[in-house]
């Protein structure tokens, strides 16, 4: 045999194992798609979540049907910590509307409702942030302000700004909080 064909039947074999590789890693990479499509359908019927944003999205809006709200907040906060982009804005917007409705629940001399209705509105801040187009965000934080006014005039940032700083240690190099 000529040097070129021994060298092309290589070069054939190497792009055959490569295809069969390509096929292997594309098969599991749809099977992997088809349990997470079938967890997202039916989250009620698994044991474990799947560790995917939108598997943890799709169990929190279970867990909040079952009005698990504690529960729910952590699986958002759990597609908060992925850090993909695309359900960040979506996953702050629910935790603030969770909170919110916990908050209008309450009645209004409950000591319990204004910290709820604080970190709605930070939610829903951080939702603005990441998508400043996010109307229902906007509404929602307008009812939250509505709710628990914030008075500009009233210098709280000032007074929060200075015990912040009255509770942190600064060196050369950096600097570091106290508890």
């Amino acid at each position: 045999m000529s040097k070129t064909l021994k060298l092309l039947r290589w070069a054939l074999l190497a792009l055959l194992i490569l295809s069969v590789i390509a096929i292997l890693y594309t098969s599991w990479q749809l099977w992997r798609q088809a349990q997470l499509e079938a967890f997202v359908n039916a989250p009620q019927e698994y044991q474990t979540v799947p560790d995917h944003p939108r598997a943890h999205f799709a169990q929190a809006a279970h867990l909040v049907n079952e009005q698990e709200n504690d529960a729910a907040l952590e699986q958002y906060t759990l597609v908060l910590g992925s850090k993909q982009s695309e359900w960040m804005p979506s996953a702050y917007y629910n935790r603030g509307n969770i909170n919110l409705r916990e908050a209008m629940e309450m009645q209004d001399s409950d000591p319990r409702m204004i910290p709820l209705v604080e970190l709605a509105k930070q939610d829903y801040r951080s939702a603005l942030k990441l998508q400043p187009d996010f109307w229902d965000a906007r509404f929602n934080l307008e009812v939250a302000l509505r709710l628990v006014p914030e008075d500009p005039e009233s210098g709280d940032r000032a007074e929060k700004q200075e015990i912040y700083s009255e509770r942190s240690i600064e060196t050369k190099a950096f600097k570091v909080d106290l508890p």
